[in-house]
């Protein structure tokens, strides 16, 4: 499933997104985070222009091929089209 176009872009949406998650109150109060990661970070993969321009022009399709309809629907709202 793919989550960036590069490295850097991947440990950068990863940072942002943790940091999100340890500002959560509920996860301040009880210390778990519970990580949703990549489902729950659609608004920051989306970031990625370089990833969404990849993806809509279909380089990822051959890996995309036998993923659940769940996988589908996330990829489908990272490159904001209908799901």
């Amino acid at each position: 499933m793919p989550v960036a176009s590069n490295v850097d872009r991947f440990f950068d949406t990863l940072s942002r997104y943790l940091e999100l998650k340890a500002a959560d109150p509920s996860c301040q109060e009880s210390g778990d985070v519970d990580i949703g990661f990549p489902y729950d970070a659609i608004e920051l993969i989306a970031r990625d222009e370089r990833l969404v321009e990849l993806m809509r022009a279909g380089s990822f399709d051959s890996l995309m091929k036998y993923v659940e309809d769940e996988t589908r629907r996330w990829a489908a709202k990272v490159m904001g089209t209908p799901v």
